[in-house]
């Protein structure tokens, strides 16, 4: 079977990998150069999703497996994966009680919380957080993990060239028809991209009100005091990076980005907030700054499967990529080889219908 992927993010790269590795002969072709995907520059949080929803639930469950199995079978050199774990916390009343509810829903799916007060945080997890002023207690998911796009990536690439994977990068790819060639199936895990290739394809437009799609991430230079594992500050997210850096989010500021917005001017403000929180860190400054669309299906869920009325199409969509790629790569190799895969079916888009 000959198979072309559009797309070099995550969930291109682990597509491409595990096809080849069953068999296929696989071509990967993209626009962008890997590392300026909007993987690269994710935030890189994977955790269990509770969206209410059974069935995302179970899949992203099942994708923090996934990515254990991906790091055993690359066997790269540098790492990508770290499971530290996860902190939240609360600064007054209100948004403790929101943290509560956060927890006790995962208890219920029976994901480990643990309560733990800031002294404890302090003393054995994250002794340069500044915690003097929470309300209740700090949320532990010990689970939880962070992964390094930029470091999968290269890697997973890699890995597939090394199965006999060719990939082209810089190719304008006008439509479907036109790259198509002689494939007998496209993959299309091109994230934002998919959208010009199926122009049906229910994703909401940047912007939309439905929900937050576009997104700013900074990276900091090399910091003193770092940290080692997801932080969710009250306004501030943190993830540990290579060399002592920091990656930084902040939510609220998302709501501020518009098309022609560069993010410098943000990243400032997001910069600004770190003090606050990781007080070792007044050294930081701007290294990275990267604005991004996530490819966000209308209704939040992902998209993964043949897409009908078009012979030999198969998509994936989901602003999930760097969570569920591992996954999504296992799930998309076994049914384009003949085997549909239970955890995929809830997420057909024949669901739009």
């Amino acid at each position: 079977m000959k198979v072309l992927v559009i797309g070099a993010g995550a969930i291109g790269a682990c597509v491409a990998l595990r096809l080849a590795e069953a068999g296929a002969l696989v071509t990967v072709v993209s626009r962008e150069e890997p590392l300026d995907t909007l993987s690269a520059h994710s935030f890189g949080w994977a955790n269990a999703i509770d969206e209410k929803n059974t069935d995302y639930y179970n899949l992203s469950i099942e994708a923090l497996a996934a990515q254990e199995r991906l790091v055993a079978d690359v066997a790269a050199p540098e790492r990508w994966l770290f499971g530290q774990g996860n902190l939240h916390w609360g600064r007054d009343e209100a948004s403790a009680a929101a943290q509560r509810a956060i927890a006790d829903g995962y208890r219920e799916l029976g994901y480990p919380v643990e309560e733990m007060t800031p002294e404890q945080v302090v003393r054995d997890l994250e002794p340069g957080l500044a915690l003097e002023n929470v309300t209740g207690p700090v949320y532990f998911y010990p689970r939880d993990v962070h992964v390094l796009g930029d470091v999968l990536l290269p890697a997973v690439l890699d890995k597939a060239r090394a199965a006999g994977v060719e990939v082209r990068v810089g190719e304008r790819i006008e439509s479907l028809d036109a790259v198509r060639g002689d494939a007998d199936v496209v993959v299309c895990c091109a994230g934002r991209g998919n959208a010009g290739l199926l122009p049906d394809l229910p994703l909401l437009p940047p912007g939309a009100p439905e929900r937050l799609t576009r997104g700013l991430l900074v990276r900091t230079t090399p910091v003193s005091a770092p940290v080692t594992r997801i932080v969710h500050a009250p306004g501030l997210s943190i993830r540990p990076h290579t060399g002592r850096r920091l990656v930084l989010h902040c939510h609220d500021l998302d709501h501020a980005l518009t098309e022609s917005d560069d993010g410098e001017a943000l990243a400032r403000q997001v910069i600004a907030r770190l003090p606050e929180v990781l007080p070792g860190a007044t050294d930081a400054e701007v290294e990275n700054v990267f604005v991004g669309v996530r490819p966000v299906p209308r209704d939040g869920m992902p998209i993964v499967g043949p897409v009908p009325g078009r012979d030999g199409v198969y998509v994936i969509a989901t602003h999930s990529g760097l969570t569920l790629a591992p996954l999504l790569g296992e799930i998309a190799a076994r049914e384009l080889l003949g085997d549909p895969d239970p955890l995929a079916e809830p997420f057909r888009l024949t669901r739009f219908a």
